[in-house]
């Protein structure tokens, strides 16, 4: 077996590794996973808790599946940037407006609670790097 089929099989594996992963993360939404780290911790560090390992398993999947679909190194790390963007734009406003004005429930909450708990945003960059690979032209 030579390089290039040894590399086509381990983006294969680390594909369906990341869609695998982001189906069950999907499927297991309602499984309370801070009560099995900290059982006797406050509601709100549940709640904080469980968003956070949420947001960043989608994302870490989603990630693996950019690996996946485009072996570069420019589009991994341009998705981790995405990534840490998203969390200080959006995680972190989605946690103070839930801890300040926890009986809020209006649209902008609603809004960030979709993008926090499913991987949008870091999906959305395959149709662009696609888009951008195939409109790229070298010289």
């Amino acid at each position: 077996m030579n390089r290039f089929e040894t590399s086509k099989q381990i983006r294969w594996t680390i594909g369906c590794t990341a869609i695998v992963g982001l189906l069950l993360v999907f499927l297991f939404q309602g499984v309370n996973i801070s009560t099995q780290l900290m059982p006797n911790a406050k509601p709100i560090v549940h709640f904080l808790l469980n968003r956070s390992i949420r947001f960043f398993l989608n994302d870490m999947f989603a990630i693996m599946l950019i690996y996946a679909l485009f072996p570069s190194r420019q589009y991994v790390i341009f998705a981790i940037w995405v990534q840490l963007l998203g969390t200080v734009f959006i995680l972190l406003p989605y946690f103070l407006l839930k801890l300040n004005f926890p009986s809020y429930n209006g649209p902008l909450l609603s809004f960030l609670h979709r993008l926090i708990l499913n991987p949008t945003l870091i999906l959305l960059l395959i149709p662009a790097f696609y888009y951008q690979r195939s409109t790229h032209r070298p010289g």
